[in-house]
């Protein structure tokens, strides 16, 4: 659903209490004058208008956000509705993180499905402020580049506060009210006092000059100090002065750890020296992919390993203090640490070595995607490869599970095409994003959704694969189908159809005439989506697709019921169903059902059109589409409506409703218009 001021705010689903911070860091060590400066700025805003905002600054590595999750962990009483985070540094091609994805990460947080956060980065906004306006909420922004990536995800309440952590300055924050809290290396006994409780108190005292000198020669940089601390817990045979020694002998390093980011590179560098050759490739290999997190499975694809090889190698490297273990399988490197390891790859690999690591991991997703794509809608054709089951190790047991595991890869998959991209890899580009339109059309995610197929658009006009961008139109049309933007819709179905003409390939052209049909059919123009239906139709049957022919019945089916050739609609829609129950395809069948049922309610036929519906509705209640649902419901309450049963049809209709918020419906005439008119029978008093 899209929302505009004058709109409501949503109710979340449920009510959260988000604690989105990672734990307080262990060895937390000083920076009592910053503490103190965090809870006078959080007790000065309680009685002024807008939240408390501290700008924590200072160089890479200097403990910005282990200061930030200190302060916020001793307050998280005061702060009863949540603590929400963000990770706003830039991808490794340089863009920063977008307002709208951070938002929207935020409103799920607080309860807000997915399908009730808006497109627009504005309206996304204004709905987390109002969600927020009367809340007692901390929130960390970490890694910010800008003062106005802050500003737009900044709440309204007053009882609010926000840290942001940065190497930059954000002097403009100041017209928001923000005060700014510098933070500074430590000193040579907060940095002693750090190696101590990381080594132990009594090794640190055996060996006190060496901690002293290691103290000095790692600038007092806690991420610094922290690296070193972690070689030599794990190497407890080691003495510090064997790291102070090294050190030492690295004076173009030593130069560097004075150097704010170069310095934490040069430490990064001495970790890295002390890997095995093999997980030294490991982390220049894993450092170029493209995504926040990765897979263990797309780790294995990156270093052309088994799991269980893979497996080690990653687990080497977080006991080396540079990857995190962030879930069952799944692992994450800080933003300095992958800067480091592409650094590392730079210098120790050719472009031909990163360029294959990019495409291995490419070749993975699309996999992936195709796999999880034939599990949601096993009839669906494809022009890529990777769609055939046998030839996969991909293996989901239902639709569902197979639509949540491609959500939750969605970033890294947005991520891996983009660079894919960038890199010049079209065909795997356009395959992949072809292997997510079952995503789309049961989950939605229109901003991906639109973003994945004008890349895809752009992708197989550059390697000249004129039916595969004629799938990449249709999709994008379709979404915009989705959004009651017929003209938009229109104009890629021509291009569909163009391009589909193009490269002399009938499954795209009927494809596109379908789209062109649908958008005339909601634009109003009735004889041109009957027209371009029945071209569908036939297309679909000179080739003896049953599945698209099915498909093309039903919406030449709606078209006909839209221009009030209801006994010709029904002929179709009947059709249409029994050529998809011939392939026990579920959904099509289901859909088709839907529609005939509310062609017989306009026909007279309220009793059959019921029981039609109800059984539409009990073939996609598990479908994973809210969207299907909504319009089960929708036309099962009409039809009850029509029978006289108004109490029921008020039910099936709120049902609808919810499910088209849920499936953020953009327009919700239709029920809006049914539910007023049965709830005017409701409050009607029966005639004595």
């Amino acid at each position: 659903m899209y929302f505009n001021h004058a709109d409501p705010t949503p109710a979340p689903t449920q009510q959260l209490v988000p604690r989105q911070l990672r734990p307080s860091p262990a060895h937390f060590t000083n920076r009592t004058t910053e503490l103190h400066a965090l809870h006078r700025i959080a007790d000065s805003r309680k009685h002024s208008e807008g939240p408390g905002l501290a700008v924590v600054f200072g160089p890479g590595g200097v403990g910005k956000s282990a200061l930030a999750l200190r302060w916020l962990h001793e307050m998280s009483d005061h702060y009863q509705d949540g603590q929400l985070y963000a990770d706003l540094a830039p991808d490794p091609a340089g863009e920063p993180a977008a307002a709208n994805s951070v938002l929207g990460g935020f409103l799920r947080a607080l309860g807000v499905v997915e399908e009730q956060i808006p497109v627009g980065v504005e309206e996304t906004a204004a709905l987390f402020r109002s969600l927020t306006a009367h809340s007692r909420i901390a929130i960390l922004l970490d890694n910010a580049s800008t003062a106005g990536q802050v500003r737009a995800l900044l709440p309204s309440s007053s009882t609010s506060t926000v840290v942001v952590t940065t190497r930059w300055r954000l002097g403009g924050l100041s017209m928001d009210g923000a005060d700014f809290i510098p933070v500074t290396p430590l000193q040579k006994r907060a940095g002693t006092e750090l190696l101590a409780r990381t080594v132990g108190e009594r090794r640190a005292a055996a060996e006190a000059d060496a901690v002293a000198g290691l103290v000095g020669l790692c600038a007092g940089l806690p991420i610094a100090l922290s690296i070193a601390a972690a070689r030599l817990v794990t190497r407890p045979q080691w003495p510090i002065a064997r790291i102070v020694q090294e050190l030492t002998d690295e004076q173009r390093r030593l130069k560097a750890l004075a150097m704010e980011e170069v310095s934490v590179l040069s430490v990064f560098d001495l970790s890295y020296d002390g890997l095995p050759p093999q997980t030294a490739r490991a982390y220049r290999w894993l450092g170029l992919h493209p995504g926040p997190d990765l897979s263990l499975q797309a780790a294995a694809a990156a270093l052309q390993h088994t799991l269980d090889d893979t497996t080690g190698l990653l687990e080497d490297l977080v006991d080396a203090s540079i990857l995190e273990a962030t879930g069952s399988d799944r692992y994450h490197f800080h933003d300095l640490v992958r800067l480091h390891a592409r650094h590392r790859a730079q210098t120790d690999d050719s472009p031909q070595t990163h360029n294959a690591v990019l495409r291995r991991l490419l070749e993975h997703y699309r996999t992936f995607a195709a796999a999880a794509a034939h599990t949601v809608t096993p009839q669906e054709w494809y022009l890529g490869p990777g769609h055939d089951p046998a030839q996969t190790s991909w293996a989901f047991t239902t639709g569902q599970e197979a639509l949540e595991a491609l959500e939750i890869e969605l970033p890294n998959l947005m991520a891996t095409m983009r660079t894919g991209y960038k890199c010049g890899f079209d065909s795997l580009v356009w395959q992949l994003a072809e292997a997510l339109w079952p995503l789309f059309l049961h989950r939605k995610h229109f901003p991906d959704w639109m973003a994945t197929y004008h890349l895809g658009i752009d992708a197989t006009t550059r390697c000249n694969n004129p039916a595969a961008r004629a799938r990449m139109h249709h999709h994008l049309g379709f979404a915009f189908h989705n959004l009651s933007r017929a003209e938009d819709a229109l104009q890629q179905g021509n291009r569909s159809l163009a391009a589909a003409r193009e490269a002399g390939h009938e499954e795209t052209e009927a494809e596109a005439v379908g789209l062109l049909g649908m958008a005339h059919r909601s634009l109003g123009d009735l004889d041109d989506a009957i027209d371009m239906q029945q071209q569908a139709v036939a297309l679909e049957c000179r080739a003896g697709r049953v599945r698209g022919e099915a498909l093309a019945r039903r919406r030449l089916g709606q078209a006909l019921s839209t221009a009030g050739r209801l006994d010709e609609a029904i002929d179709q829609l009947t059709q249409g169903r029994d050529l998809a129950a011939s392939l026990s395809d579920h959904k099509v069948k289901a859909m088709t059902m839907v529609w005939l049922a509310d062609a017989l309610t306009h026909s007279g036929r309220a009793s059959d059109a019921a029981a039609v519906a109800r059984d539409a509705w009990s073939l996609l209640a598990e479908s994973g589409s809210s969207q299907y649902q909504a319009q089960s419901l929708m036309v099962w309450g009409e039809a009850a409506e029509a029978l006289k049963e108004p109490a029921t049809a008020h039910n099936l209709l709120t049902r609808s409703r919810a499910c088209y918020l849920d499936a953020g419906a953009p327009n919700l005439e239709r029920v809006n218009r049914a539910l007023d008119r049965v709830q005017a029978q409701l409050d009607t008093p029966s005639p004595l």
